[in-house]
């Protein structure tokens, strides 16, 4: 009885094989590998709930932790120290792992070159990659929506963590400025 039917089933293996092959190209190449982006597991984050300062203001966008930035992502089970406690928002997320090394990621540009000096040139030279070399130019692509989320006043952490049986999603995360 298959025998009689091999054309159809033939025809129906091909048609779902190209459906695949469309839905993989989409995913890899237009959606830069969205769906599907591997299993959520709940994180804990520790978000900044002041402005760094420093008095250089390019090195201020580099390295200083603005309100909202995420200083770093942990386990679940992760153990926080009073200080952490008082400091620092803490919230746990849901996120692939793909999102939660963007969560820290910092905005980054390639170095141009021509405007190094010799002495920087031969350095980058010595460098295992030297074809590949980029500068942070801010130190977070995104932040938290503190504001989404409902959290405003930092003093309020003297009294506890306000999200503590909360979790959140990616929906919380933004672009930073």
């Amino acid at each position: 009885m298959l025998i009689k039917y091999w054309r159809l089933i033939l025809f129906v293996l091909v048609v779902a094989g190209l459906i695949y092959a469309i839905g993989w190209s989409v995913n890899k190449f237009i959606l830069k590998g969205k769906w599907g982006s591997g299993e959520t597991k709940t994180y804990q984050i520790l978000v900044a709930v002041y402005d760094e300062k420093n008095s250089n203001p390019i090195e201020d966008k580099k390295s200083s932790m603005k309100k909202g930035y995420v200083i770093g992502v942990y386990g679940e089970s992760h153990e926080w120290s009073d200080t952490e406690k008082f400091s620092y928002l803490i919230l746990k997320i849901k996120l692939n792992e793909k999102e939660a090394q963007k969560i820290v990621e910092p905005v980054e540009k390639e170095i141009d070159k021509k405007t190094l000096s010799e002495e920087q040139k031969k350095m980058m030279k010595e460098e295992k990659n030297p074809e590949v070399q980029k500068e942070v130019v801010a130190a977070r692509k995104y932040k938290i929506d503190l504001e989404k989320i409902g959290f405003s006043d930092p003093n309020s952490l003297l009294k506890g963590q306000p999200f503590e049986g909360r979790v959140f999603g990616w929906e919380v995360v933004t672009k930073a400025n």
